[in-house]
């Protein structure tokens, strides 16, 4: 299989991240390293150069809120230096729950950015996939990538129905209410992420050489043989329709 796309990894969260870095190129794996902090994008940026295979987003994950001040500043000065943002959203689990009117301020106005700017987003939506889903129609966010979705089956439909996408994980594979989502989101909305080193397979870390056993579960869950190029053309439209703007 060739022109693989992985729209989720966390490479600063790999300990061994310069060897995880050498192994995408190596691979010739397009990947998108989401960060869950601006300042943890501005040092990705500074200590790894963006290449054909390799590009950053900018992030601010809402589980940071009770670790982490959602720093502006830092934010806006470094939405322009990529066109993606992430790993951003909601999450109103247990956890984080008390944090939930901060949240929602902080996700409402990285999507007023996004709009703006027209950037895609990769977005987490734990337990608050309503709420996520009104912030981006409330904003006009455009392009938009789910990440792991794990809600309400029927409301995929509303998500697909304002033109967004969602990137499948291994997680999501191996449950059943995984793949009970997986079956209402239509191939051509279809991505693919490790989430690495935070998602499994096997037991074991994902790594990018894992992303092909990915796309091979795809092909036998949708019955088809030919997932690489359908999910490659996938995010190049993605891609095309927001550089048409």
């Amino acid at each position: 299989m060739n022109n693989l796309i992985d729209t989720h990894l966390h490479l600063d969260c790999y300990r061994n991240h310069s060897e995880i870095y050498e192994e995408i190129n190596k691979l010739k794996q397009y990947t998108l390293c989401v960060t869950n902090l601006p300042e943890v994008f501005e040092s990705c940026i500074e200590m790894y150069k963006e290449t054909r295979y390799i590009k950053f987003a900018v992030g601010y994950n809402p589980q940071m809120i009770i670790s982490d001040k959602f720093d502006k500043a830092s934010f806006l000065r470094s939405v322009y230096k990529t066109k993606y943002i992430g790993e951003v959203g909601l999450d109103f689990s247990k956890q984080y729950e008390e944090y939930k009117s901060k949240q929602i301020v902080i996700f409402d106005f990285i999507c007023k950015v996004a709009a703006n700017e027209n950037k895609i987003l990769s977005i987490h939506s734990r337990k608050a996939e309503k709420e996520v889903l009104a912030l981006l129609k409330k904003n006009k966010v455009k392009y938009a990538i789910i990440h792991w979705y794990t809600g309400n089956v029927a409301l995929v439909k509303e998500f697909i129905k304002e033109g967004y996408y969602f990137s499948i994980n291994p997680a999501m594979l191996r449950s059943l209410a995984g793949k009970k989502i997986i079956n209402e989101i239509p191939m051509e909305r279809v991505l693919v992420e490790t989430d690495g080193p935070i998602s499994k397979m096997n037991g074991k870390r994902m790594e990018p050489r894992n992303l092909i056993e990915i796309y091979k579960k795809i092909n036998e869950l949708y019955n088809i043989h030919n997932s690489n190029k359908i999910i490659y053309n996938n995010f190049k439209r993605l891609l095309n329709e927001n550089l048409k703007i």
